[in-house]
């Protein structure tokens, strides 16, 4: 039993730390990861935000310059359109007029409109949304606004899964402190847009549209090759421009180790880029993770130490149980040799006694009392000394046989009364038990030699000793009491405890093994009873012995 708390204890004491200090650790590293995330993701925002503002204003500017070509002030439609088409980057030109007619201008050879692209579909759709509304809140963050209507059914590149959308340069928005300015604006000008398609229009009266459609692949490549922004170094990843629908339209950085895995932030590009996605793979070098080996390494080390404290314990530990073990085997041992000698001494007092008690010398017969009186003590700890040890080595047991308990009683007494009586004590017995019970007789002169030793021992300055026995239903009591020091309410458990003294003041000049209740208990479990201290008695020390009278 002592093992099994002993392993538990040790199980307990390894467990506990190492779970905390797992614990720990894992919140440190989860704490550090989120922390830096938290950075790398604040880091990755600004880095894509500073990309998209610089295609939007790049846009921004190229739209400015094809203002600059288109002022309609003074000229007629075609003329417009004319001036447009003389940009490199033009593919046609053309003027929408309300009513559904389309005039060619300006057209580069080899030229061939693709499905859903050609001038005719596009200027009546994107004469059509230029008579509703245009949304005010989308341009707070841009130079251009969004229309509010949804977009016909008609304008949808089915060829590549895109969406035409429309949007309207603000000419109240400043890209030198890039802020709105207050007062209206006015939607001159814009782009009729895909992910991959661009018509600038320009409009030049109420009933007239010019339209220029650009070599996309030259107006993109402008547009890539300022990524990242002027002024930056390249960035270690890899930045990656998109179309909402995955296509991969360029790619950025120097792509060092561990830029490709899947990106860590993405951002959809402002208007009239909003079929755009920007996102960012970084590489391994950009954030590290150093925190990883010094928590690492502390757990580690602190589970390594309360590993090897409890290795240090066990083996200590282990050494003592052998070194008790040893002991409780030695005074096994001794106890029986003992008992040879003891038992040959007890023979030939009680011989001599008898020849003694013939010859009427009162002297000798005072003499003898007094070895058997000793020689029975001395048969009483060794007795308990023998149980003790068999107790831890395997299990104590008793014989119940059929007994009168009042004579049992009185022969326990009996071998104790001269002994207390030279010392001063009276001894009262007031037997009063069951004519016959069944009990081990011998384990209950055991119990009683040992209450009574305890009463010569710490209460010898009250001078008195109660034993009797009464019978109470199923069940037989025998009470012993004393008016000695009695026992502290915080110390009556402890004195069933092996090897346990009351306060040091008591222990002085008193012999023992200290495992005499110890052995009573063990004895008075065996029985089915049970030995306790009463806490009502106030005059000293009460062990009321219960024991059944039928036992099981």
């Amino acid at each position: 039993m002592q093992q099994r708390r002993t392993n538990l204890l040790l199980i307990l004491l390894v467990i506990t730390p190492v779970a905390l200090l797992t614990w720990l650790g894992t919140y440190l590293i989860r704490d550090a990861a989120r922390s830096t995330d938290s950075a790398m993701q604040a880091v990755l925002a600004e880095r894509l935000a500073v990309a998209n503002q610089q295609l939007v204003n790049d846009l921004r500017r190229f739209t400015d310059k094809l203002d600059l070509m288109a002022n309609a002030e003074g000229m007629t439609g075609r003329e417009v359109a004319a001036a447009l088409g003389t940009h490199q980057w033009m593919m046609e030109t053309w003027v929408a007029q309300e009513g559904g007619a389309v005039i060619p201008v300006f057209e580069k050879s080899g030229h061939t409109p693709g499905e859903r692209a050609d001038a005719q579909l596009r200027s009546s759709v994107l004469l059509d949304t230029l008579k509703s509304a245009v949304s005010q809140a989308s341009a707070t963050t841009g130079p251009f606004y969004a229309w509010v209507n949804a977009t016909p059914a008609q304008a949808t590149d089915r060829s590549r899964q895109a969406t035409w959308m429309t949007f309207a340069r603000a000419d109240n928005y400043r890209l030198q402190n890039l802020e709105l300015e207050t007062g209206p604006s006015k939607f001159l000008s814009g782009w009729h847009v895909t992910d991959g398609d661009f018509i600038y229009w320009r409009q030049v009266s109420p009933r007239e549209v010019v339209c220029a459609r650009l070599i996309s692949l030259l107006l993109r490549r402008a547009l890539y090759d300022r990524l990242p922004p002027p002024g930056l170094d390249p960035y270690p990843g890899k930045l990656l421009l998109a179309t909402a629908s995955g296509i991969q339209l360029h790619t950025a950085g120097r792509m060092l180790s561990g830029s490709s895995a899947a990106p860590s932030a993405r951002l959809v590009c402002s208007a009239p880029l909003s079929q755009w996605v920007l996102s960012y793979s970084p590489a391994s070098v950009e954030f590290p993770k150093p925190y990883l080996f010094p928590i690492l390494l502390g757990v580690s080390s602190g589970c390594l130490l309360v590993l090897a404290l409890a290795w240090t314990f066990f083996r200590e530990n282990a050494r003592e149980l052998r070194l008790a073990q040893q002991r409780v085997s030695f005074v096994n041992q001794i106890s029986h040799e003992l008992k040879t000698p003891l038992t040959n001494i007890q023979l030939y007092t009680e011989m001599a006694a008898h020849r003694i008690e013939d010859s009427g010398d009162a002297i000798a017969q005072r003499h003898l009392r007094v070895v058997e009186t000793e020689t029975a003590r001395l048969n009483r700890l060794i007795q308990n000394v023998l149980n003790y040890a068999r107790q831890q080595r395997d299990k104590l047991s008793v014989q119940i046989k059929p007994i009168v308990l009042d004579e049992v009683v009185n022969r326990a007494v009996g071998n104790w009364r001269t002994l207390l009586e030279n010392k001063g004590f009276q001894v009262h017995t007031v037997l009063q038990g069951p004519p016959l019970m069944k009990a081990d007789a011998d384990a209950l002169e055991q119990i009683l030699g040992n209450l009574l030793s305890n009463v010569d021992k710490y209460a010898a300055h009250g001078k008195w000793v109660s034993i009797r026995t009464e019978t109470a239903g199923s069940s037989v009591r025998i009470v012993v009491e004393d008016r000695g020091s009695g026992i502290p309410s915080g110390k009556r458990r402890m004195v069933f405890e092996p090897f346990e003294r009351l306060r040091s003041d008591l222990n002085e000049g008193v012999s023992g093994t200290g495992i005499g209740l110890t052995i009573s208990r063990e004895l008075a479990d065996l029985h089915g009873g049970s030995l306790e201290v009463c806490s009502l008695y106030k005059d000293g020390a009460r062990f009321i012995l219960t024991l059944p009278v039928h036992p099981l």
